[in-house]
């Protein structure tokens, strides 16, 4: 996002900016509450959910290195559209949302960059709906499969990876039931798809499970 921004005003947000660790649990952002800061992931994930009146949840993605929190919420008034909670312990850099609203206008490449990403967000979010409604839950799962294989970087061949997400995290990304997502976890691995013990993934199949998916690409933002 900041790419194309000039020495001066790569200066000056690097001059605002504080570094903060968040442990595992600790929220970064509630949904509701006041649009005080936005954040840059330098390490560790996160979740972003969102809640209805009834509180039932659904996470929308896992957020990881590089990742900027905060932005939807862009005009003084906002409040947050979002919670963030930390599912590792995380490495972050803070910057008052009114001083970083400050270099926006000082900064038309950033202005652009800030626009394209609230453009991906809608594309992602009616993507997110395409898939609840049109997938199946098998799909879902695998789809949720691929997203944290590429959040937590999975290399095939390399060292498994651990992962701090329950049955009812996974559950809540895909849209369905914590037994749903054991009975058809335990059928992936049994297809060999997957290989797991507890939270530790050992194994993902990456390219039969987006063979399950490639129709219907949902979990990234293109």
């Amino acid at each position: 996002m900041l790419k194309n921004c000039s020495a001066d005003i790569l200066k000056e947000i690097s001059e605002q900016k504080i570094g903060l660790s968040f442990n595992k649990g600790e929220r970064l952002l509630i949904q509701g509450g006041e649009a005080k800061n936005i954040y840059c992931i330098r390490s560790g994930v996160a979740k972003t959910e969102v809640s209805n009146a009834r509180d039932r949840s659904l996470i929308l993605r896992l957020e990881g290195k590089g990742a900027i929190l905060g932005l939807r919420a862009t005009e003084k008034k906002d409040r947050q559209p979002l919670t963030v909670t930390a599912v590792e312990n995380l490495q972050v850099c803070q910057l008052n949302a009114d001083k970083f609203r400050s270099v926006t206008t000082k900064c038309h490449q950033l202005r652009s960059e800030i626009m394209n990403y609230l453009l991906s967000e809608i594309r992602y979010v009616e993507m997110r709906a395409l898939s609840m409604v049109n997938n199946s839950v098998k799909e879902r799962i695998a789809e949720v499969l691929l997203h944290i294989a590429e959040v937590y970087h999975y290399r095939q061949g390399g060292s498994s990876i651990h992962v701090h997400l329950d049955r009812k995290d996974i559950a809540d990304l895909a849209g369905t039931t914590k037994e749903q997502v054991s009975r058809i976890m335990a059928e992936l691995r049994h297809d060999k798809l997957i290989n797991f013990r507890a939270k530790h993934f050992k194994y993902f199949d990456i390219a039969n499970l987006k063979n399950m998916t490639e129709a219907r690409p949902i979990m990234q933002i293109s």
